[in-house]
């Protein structure tokens, strides 16, 4: 796929590509990944015959610009990567897929644009999520701090944190955490468009909290699905399982018109 890049707010450059077909599709990745994931999972060739999919990184990630300031990292400027894109695109209405942090993104586009026409949400639930990661981010911030000055050794950190300590960028990964920590909640009655959540029986807290908001998400007319067996990354791994349950939803939109 080639890439191209669309501008955004910040002068970011948002690294995205676009193939196939059909009603415009967006598919966006999770906290830790690039766009090359769907491709990766055999999405792109899956999709691309019945949509026009396209693939965004995320600010922070793959090809698009990274900052190491937290308030670039806002909910306003990742919408306003998301609509950069559409507009580069030349996509006036659009179906959107996300998966994890990706799905929460999903969840605030379900509320605010009014391009969104359907939204698939994997893997993440309602209600309030990032300002739990306050604890998190002040110990990453402590030991990017002691990275920087040479001084990582000196944590004893154990093996796993110290491997992913030494390979990671953390004051871009705190940055990005932190930026979220401040985005608002989301709640299954402000939705404005049809939306299909999804997760699996074994995707730990996601799981839990959502059976919790089954009875709302119910409520607003949204659906809810739990694969079984089925843990976080398997939501987008097991194509074949989840193919039928996702383009019949998109494929809907077309029977309501």
């Amino acid at each position: 796929m080639t890439t191209q890049f669309a501008n955004s707010v910040h002068d970011f450059q948002i690294a995205y590509a676009i193939q196939g077909e059909g009603p415009a599709l967006l598919l966006v990745h999770g906290f830790n990944n690039e766009r090359t994931m769907w491709q990766e999972y055999g999405w792109i060739a899956q999709l691309q015959d019945a949509f026009t999919v396209i693939t965004m990184d995320l600010r922070g990630c793959g090809e698009s610009t990274a900052s190491h300031q937290p308030d670039h990292y806002t909910l306003a400027a990742h919408l306003a990567d998301v609509e950069a894109v559409l507009d580069a695109c030349g996509v006036e209405e659009y179906f959107y897929w996300g998966w994890s942090f990706g799905a929460t993104i999903g969840t605030h586009l379900a509320v605010q644009s009014d391009r969104l026409q359907r939204a698939v949400i994997a893997g993440t639930y309602f209600g309030p999520i990032f300002d739990a990661w306050h604890d998190d981010n002040l110990e990453i911030a402590y030991i990017a701090k002691a990275k920087r000055e040479g001084r990582l050794a000196e944590l004893g950190l154990v093996e796993g944190k110290r491997q992913f300590a030494e390979a990671m960028d953390l004051d871009l990964f705190w940055a990005r955490r932190y930026g979220a920590e401040q985005w608002p909640a989301v709640e299954p009655a402000a939705l404005r468009c049809p939306t299909l959540v999804y997760t699996g029986s074994n995707d730990g807290r996601v799981v839990e909290v959502l059976r919790e908001q089954q009875a709302k998400i119910e409520a607003a007319g949204q659906r809810l699905h739990i694969f079984d067996g089925f843990d976080h990354m398997q939501l987008v791994s097991e194509r074949a399982t989840v193919t039928p349950l996702v383009t019949a939803f998109f494929h809907a939109a077309g029977d309501q018109r």
